[in-house]
Formats: C-alpha cells, sequence, structure tokens
C-alpha cells in the first residue's frame, strides 16, 4: 500500500466512516470460514449505521458498499487480515499481511494504526533459499516474493569428486572402505561451505541495505552464518526447502521479518526505559504530547491500540473526553518529521502506554 493511500485514509473526516478489520488465513482449509467472519463483522457496522445515522441520506449509499465489499475480497489471497474502509469518498479494501484483531469502528475518522503497522511491515527484503544442491535468491516485498535469475543467481552445486571403491577381497578392505567414505564426508562439506560462500559473495550487490532471510536445513543455516560476510545483514532464517512451495516460503520469510521487528522493538523499549530519569524521553499521553508540539519527538513509541480521552478547546489539547488523544499524538509527530513504532499492548507499562525519544534535553 503507497504512504500516499494511508495518508489520504487518515486524512479523512466525513459524517460517517467506516472501519472493519477481521483476522484472515493464509491457509486453504482455514479460509472457509474468512467470508462468514468478515459478513458477521460487516452486518454489525451496518447495525450501528442503522442507530447513528437513521435518515441520513448517504446511508443506502455506504451500507450499499459494505455489501460489495464482503463479494469483492479475494478471500483466496487473503494473508493475516481483511480490512474495510468505506466513507461517502472513500471505498477502500486492504490485505494485511500482518496479524490483526477484529475491529468494527464508525465514527467521524477511519482507525488506520493498523494502516501504518502494514506500512512499516510491507518492506522490500531478500531471501537466500539453500539445499545441497541449489542456492535461489528471491526478492520479497510483503508476503510475496520473486526469483532472482540472473548471470548470478540461481547457483547449481555440481559433485566432482569420485573416488574407486576397494575391493572386499582385499586383507585390508575395511579399513580402505571407511578411509574414503570419510574423506568424501570432510570433501563434501568443504565443498558445501565453498559453495556458500560463492554465492555469498555474489549476494553483495543485491543487499543494498535490505534486510536478508535465510532458509535452508539447518546444516546450511549453521555453514552460512559460520562462512557470511553479511552475517549482520541476517534479520531472520526459515528452516526447511521450499522450492517447490515458493507461497509457503513467501509466508515463512515474511512471518521471520515480522519476528524481526518486534526483536528490534523489544531493544528500543529497554533503551527507552534506560533513559528515564536522564531528561531524554517524554512518558505518558500530555508529557509526549507537550514535547511533540515542540518537535522534541525523535521516536515515539506507542502500544498498538493504547485509548486516552481527549478534545481540543481553543486550540489546546486537553485530555478530557471520548475521543481518542492517541491519534493526535501520532499525527503530531508524524507532522514534525519524527519516526512512530507500535509496540505490542501491555509493553510500555512504564510509560503509561506511550513513550518518545527525544531529540535533545530542554526539559
Amino acid at each position: 500500500m503507497e504512504k500516499q493511500e494511508t495518508q489520504k485514509l487518515m486524512n479523512e473526516h466525513s459524517s460517517a466512516c467506516v472501519t472493519v478489520i477481521v483476522p484472515a488465513h493464509h491457509i486453504s482449509n482455514d479460509r472457509l470460514t474468512d467470508p462468514q467472519t468478515l459478513f458477521n463483522a460487516v452486518n454489525a457496522a451496518k447495525q450501528i449505521l442503522d442507530k447513528k445515522y437513521r435518515g441520513e441520506s448517504f446511508l443506502d449509499g455506504i451500507k450499499g458498499r459494505l455489501d460489495n465489499a464482503v463479494h469483492d475480497v479475494d478471500y483466496l489471497h487473503t494473508v493475516n487480515g481483511i480490512g474495510i474502509y468505506i466513507s461517502p469518498n472513500i471505498f477502500r479494501i486492504i490485505n494485511f499481511t500482518i496479524p490483526v484483531k477484529e475491529k468494527v469502528i464508525v465514527g467521524d475518522s477511519f482507525d488506520w494504526r493498523d494502516l501504518l503497522c502494514q506500512e512499516e511491515a510491507d518492506t522490500e527484503f531478500l531471501v537466500l533459499a539453500m539445499s545441497r544442491k541449489n542456492i535461489r535468491l528471491y526478492k520479497g516485498h510483503g508476503a510475496h516474493i520473486d526469483e532472482v535469475k540472473d548471470g548470478d543467481f540461481p547457483f547449481t552445486y555440481e559433485e566432482t569428486y569420485e573416488y574407486m571403491r576397494p575391493s572386499l577381497g582385499s586383507s585390508f578392505s575395511e579399513n580402505m572402505v571407511k578411509s574414503p567414505e570419510k574423506d568424501k564426508s570432510i570433501l563434501a562439506e568443504i565443498r558445501m561451505k565453498d559453495f556458500i560462500r560463492h554465492a555469498d559473495s555474489a549476494l553483495g550487490k543485491y543487499l543494498n541495505g535490505l534486510p536478508l532471510i535465510i532458509a535452508g536445513d539447518v546444516k546450511e543455516l549453521s555453514d552460512y552464518m559460520e562462512v557470511s560476510r553479511h552475517v549482520n545483514k541476517v534479520a531472520g532464517k526459515v528452516v526447511g526447502i521450499y522450492y517447490d512451495a515458493h507461497k509457503q516460503l513467501a509466508q515463512l520469510a515474511h512471518d521471520a521479518l515480522i519476528e524481526n521487528v518486534k526483536q528490534r522493538n523489544e531493544k528500543l523499549i529497554s533503551q527507552a526505559r534506560e533513559l528515564i530519569g536522564k531528561r531524554m524521553i517524554a512518558k505518558g499521553v500530555e508529557e509526549v504530547q507537550h514535547a511533540a508540539q515542540d518537535g522534541m519527538g525523535m521516536n515515539l513509541l506507542v502500544e498498538r491500540d493504547l485509548q486516552y480521552p481527549a478534545h481540543k478547546t481553543n486550540g489546546q489539547t486537553e485530555f478530557l473526553s471520548t475521543n481518542n488523544a492517541v491519534d493526535m499524538v501520532i499525527k503530531s509527530v508524524m507532522a514534525k518529521k519524527g519516526k512512530v513504532t507500535f509496540v505490542d499492548n501491555g509493553s510500555l507499562k512504564d510509560f503509561d502506554g506511550m513513550g518518545m525519544l527525544l531529540r535533545y534535553n530542554s526539559w
């Protein structure tokens, strides 16, 4: 999803903005329940619309669009979630590749945080898939991969080691049989590492700062980590051979990438805790909001579903009513070119659900 499209949905304010998000499945048998799940959620949204906007001229149009969305979703290619965003001006269906929770929200704006989380996960990456016979390279985006086929990749392993098994009639046959077998095993191990090293050397020009997911059996993964010059680029591992199951490899690689983002976020939280008391972090919605308005925000850490009541009066923010102040803070940080990082619910208890690393100390 393009950033401009996300921004458009974030900026939409209308008499009725409907957000319907449901989890989905990428395994064929489990997908059978997805249409009914979405149908039920859409019906819930229609009931809310009837209660809030009965008699409004736009009501039938929005309800009709919701019905159309249920039929328009491509249930054969869902990944982790389905999102529907409908207002009098907008009709949008999103295929989420990140895990989502069910939401049915009707208000004067969309619920758009999952879109920002999707944007963070919807990044380009590389997958290096290894086996004893081939090493293939894929370029990935979201939960989709395409194989690179050029002058460098794929690599094919050719076994050139030959030996003559000794005659069993020889008096030294037992030792002579064991020795070549052992030699072959050692030589095969050396050649396999050289094979991986050669592919790793060719990999360099494709990286360009992209995260790398490596895939293969445990031995290939171990060998790669031993001989590679790009270990610091490895963002995750997929155990197994998936040459004939590209879609499965794409999903597993994307899952590994999401897990890497989660681990990186956990490190950020630890870093933020270390800054408590050093006047380089703001915590809690009110403190963060003031710092954000002053342009001090470098990286905002916020629990994904954090809610906090707020309303605006005379240009000032008062945290009193039922609107969500967290969204206001997020937009304020983004407007000042700060970064926003969403973390798991409950992981920022020390910060009342929200903390922001500051560009400088001016408290």
